[in-house]
């Protein structure tokens, strides 16, 4: 049974939330402030965040920040913050989705299933020649140790080239699922990354991360390739 934590002080909204997402097989916990929040994600682990962002202790913005060098727990957004500033800085924290109040259950049932239907395949700990990629928490380690964290961006984008592999990953895609064309800023933001990632990774040659003209990026595996 997959473990949820709802972040919402909405009392109405949320007991609401509760009896409904128990009903559809999920196990919800339900903390109403931030600081209950960190308390439920110290005591267990959970599959998937949803957060509100306008709480009476703080913004579900600044939460979802705090948790991303700890863990790369996947989290969507639930909220009536819904301009298209609030969006992208949403997107931009490595949010799966944002759900704008109000909405359908069904809508938020379907975008939950969406979420574990992408993380489901996707192991944890990856090995890139002598680096070491951990999707827990967001980093690349060396042989000798020296651990970079990936920013939130580069990380996402990572996380889309090694869920879709082998399967090239055109750029518009990219765009789509990182956080729609029309709030991300160009293609070339993209392709900046994509050569962090690749000096991080010491992948200077593209040997992981290959380019495919006119398409955009694939991610591959050499170890099946050998």
């Amino acid at each position: 049974m997959k473990k949820l934590l709802l972040l919402e002080d909405d009392h109405s909204l949320g007991a609401t939330l509760c009896d409904r997402l128990n009903n559809a097989g999920f196990a919800l916990t339900w903390a109403k402030n931030i600081k209950s929040a960190h308390k439920e994600i110290n005591k267990q682990s959970f599959d998937l965040l949803i957060l509100d962002v306008g709480l009476p202790d703080g913004s579900g913005f600044d939460f979802a920040y705090s948790l991303r060098k700890k863990t790369s727990t996947p989290f969507l957004f639930l909220t009536a913050q819904n301009s298209a500033q609030e969006r992208l800085k949403g997107f931009e924290l490595g949010a799966c989705e944002f759900i704008p109040k109000p909405f359908a259950f069904k809508e938020l049932l379907l975008r939950v299933h969406h979420v574990f239907n992408d993380h489901q395949h996707l192991p944890h700990i990856i090995s890139c020649g002598n680096k070491t990629i951990n999707l827990d928490n967001m980093s690349v380690s060396d042989s000798e140790g020296k651990i970079t964290f990936l920013s939130n961006r580069d990380f996402k984008l990572l996380n889309i080239l090694i869920r879709q592999a082998p399967r090239p990953v055109s750029r518009d895609e990219i765009l789509d699922e990182l956080c729609g064309q029309d709030q991300f800023p160009s293609n070339r933001t993209i392709d900046n990354s994509i050569v962090r990632l690749r000096q991080i990774l010491g992948d200077i040659g593209g040997h992981y991360i290959r380019s495919i003209r006119s398409v955009g990026y694939q991610w591959i595996d050499n170890k099946k390739e050998k």
